[in-house]
């Protein structure tokens, strides 16, 4: 399966992403991945700068806005496409922080 730069920050400048998760990396760099709701495929941001739990959106390094859409989730397409990004940057230890960072918005909001 390819792998693929997203179009820069200034022509796709907003995405939607279902079954999102956040990853923290060794270097604690974070990063939204999950599946472009644009095109279906897997995808990893640059790193966070500003989450905002409230409107369930943030921002990265590019500038780009991540809109996280429905609850965190997985599957196979993001699970290979975090590995290939991991191998290209030669990340070796990572964390799912997801429920972490999430746990103030579940407990303000039980289901």
């Amino acid at each position: 399966m390819p792998v693929w730069k997203p179009l820069p920050a200034a022509e796709s400048p907003k995405v939607p992403l279902s079954r999102w998760r956040i990853f923290e990396t060794e270097d604690g760099s974070r990063h939204f991945v999950g599946v472009d709701m644009f095109d279906g495929s897997g995808r990893v941001s640059s790193n966070i700068t500003t989450l905002d739990l409230v409107t369930m959106q943030g921002t990265t390094l590019t500038g780009r806005i991540y809109e996280l859409v429905g609850r965190a989730g997985s599957s196979l397409h993001v699970d290979y496409v975090w590995a290939r990004w991991c191998e290209l940057y030669n990340v070796t230890s990572y964390t799912d922080v997801t429920d972490r960072l999430l746990d103030g918005v579940n407990n303000d909001n039980p289901t």
